[in-house]
C-alpha cells in the first residue's frame, strides 16, 4: 500500500450522532481514492466512522509504514492530531488536509504532520505520495506546506481541477 486515507471522526465518541444515527460516507476520501488508483497509486481507506481509535491504531501498527493522509476539520482537530502523532511514532509519513489544516499549517506541522495540503488534494497527492515515498524534494509540488529545517515552507497554490466530469466516481472500499 502506498497510501492510507482516513479521518478523525469516530461516531461512538459523539453522543448526539449516536442518538440521530445518520452518519455520512467519507465521500471526499473516496473521490481521492478513485483518482489516485486511476493514476497507479495503491490506496486504502480506513473509514473510522463506525470504528474505534484502537482499530485504526492496530492497523497502523500491523501494516508496513508508508504514507497516511488524514482529513481534518474543526470538529475532529484533536483526534487528527492524536492520529498524526501516533502514525508518526510508528514510522508513517503523515499528510493532513481538509478545510481546517490550511489555516493552521504551522500548528499541524508542529503536531506531527509532515505535509499540509491546501485545497483539492487529488492532483497534489498524485505528486506528493511518490515524492514522500522516495524521499524526493517537495519544493516543486504545488499546494502544500511543510517544515524545511524548522521553517515553514509553503509552495505556490495549485489550480482547481478544470474538468470535474473527467474525475472517476468515488471508490468502493475493499
Amino acid at each position: 500500500m502506498d497510501l492510507l486515507l482516513t479521518h478523525g471522526y469516530f461516531m461512538h465518541e459523539d453522543p448526539k450522532e449516536l442518538q440521530i444515527r445518520k452518519p455520512y460516507v467519507p465521500l471526499g476520501l473516496l473521490y481521492l481514492c478513485s483518482h489516485l488508483r486511476r493514476h497507479g497509486i495503491d490506496v486504502e481507506v480506513f473509514d473510522s466512522t463506525f470504528a474505534c481509535r484502537k482499530d485504526l491504531y492496530s492497523m497502523l501498527e500491523s501494516t508496513e509504514p508508508s504514507v497516511v493522509g488524514v482529513y481534518a476539520n474543526l470538529m475532529t482537530r484533536r483526534n487528527v492530531i492524536e492520529i498524526l502523532t501516533t502514525a508518526k511514532s510508528l514510522g508513517w509519513k503523515t499528510i493532513v488536509g481538509g478545510p481546517e489544516p490550511g489555516s493552521y499549517a504551522w500548528e499541524y506541522l508542529n503536531a506531527g504532520a509532515d505535509v499540509v495540503v491546501f485545497g483539492e488534494a487529488e492532483l497534489t497527492l498524485q505528486e506528493l505520495v511518490p515524492a514522500l515515498s522516495s524521499g524526493a524534494t517537495l519544493n516543486e509540488i504545488a499546494g502544500i506546506a511543510f517544515l524545511e529545517h524548522g521553517v515553514l515552507a509553503q509552495t505556490k497554490s495549485r489550480p482547481l481541477i478544470s474538468d470535474l466530469n473527467a474525475q472517476p466516481w468515488p471508490a468502493e472500499t475493499r
